[in-house]
């Protein structure tokens, strides 16, 4: 399976899924990128905070809870797709080649992808909490040879804060500089603050 080309790819932070405007913020990021192909990945929300609260609560183990969490993010993509009818969910790279072939807009089944892309043997991802969907849609876009990752997010980047530094400040997860290590293009995107604008963020 080839690079998806041209494609960009964002990872919608589940701390947006309350977000009154969250419809209009899809559309503008599938529009800012016209005609380039679009690829979301949902976080988990608060479907995986209860994740978290479970495995404190019965000691589920960061596997399983792991497991749970992409279930979390399954539900996520579900709002997505009731707030945006045209995304299309996609379980494969070979899906989103065919997305981005019909130019539509698509949006990512995270449990399903993961183990279509290790059945083809792409390298896993760690199962524990120091892997969370930041990760996962970072892992995607390298898979997919996106153009461009973006991370839409709550609240701002500091100024001049490395990946490392924002891993530390649980800005993003523990693996993430890893996983977006050698990323083409990377920005980061404040959907709480408008004008909502693409900020680069030079690794």
């Amino acid at each position: 399976m080839g690079k998806v080309a041209d494609l960009t790819v964002y990872k919608i932070g589940g701390s947006l899924l309350d977000l009154p405007v969250l419809a209009s913020l899809l559309r503008d990021l599938i529009d800012r990128c016209a005609p380039s192909q679009v690829l979301f990945v949902s976080g988990g929300g608060t479907p995986a905070d209860a994740v978290r609260l479970w495995d404190r609560q019965h000691q589920l183990g960061e596997r399983r809870s792991h497991d749970l969490a992409l279930k979390a993010m399954d539900l996520s993509r579900y709002l997505l797709c009731e707030l945006l009818p045209c995304l299309r969910p996609v379980r494969s790279l070979a899906q989103i080649q065919r997305a981005a072939d019909d130019q539509v807009p698509a949006v990512l089944c995270a449990d399903c992808f993961l183990k279509s892309a290790e059945a083809q043997g792409h390298s896993p991802l760690e199962r524990s909490w120091h892997v969370t969907s930041d990760s996962i849609a970072a892992w995607t876009a390298r898979l997919a040879g996106a153009r461009e990752f973006v991370l839409v997010k709550s609240t701002p980047l500091p100024a001049g804060i490395s990946q490392h530094e924002a891993a530390a400040a649980g800005l993003v997860d523990a693996a993430f500089p890893q996983v977006a290590s050698g990323m083409p293009r990377l920005g980061w995107l404040n959907a709480r603050e408008q004008p909502a604008v693409v900020i680069p963020w030079p690794q």
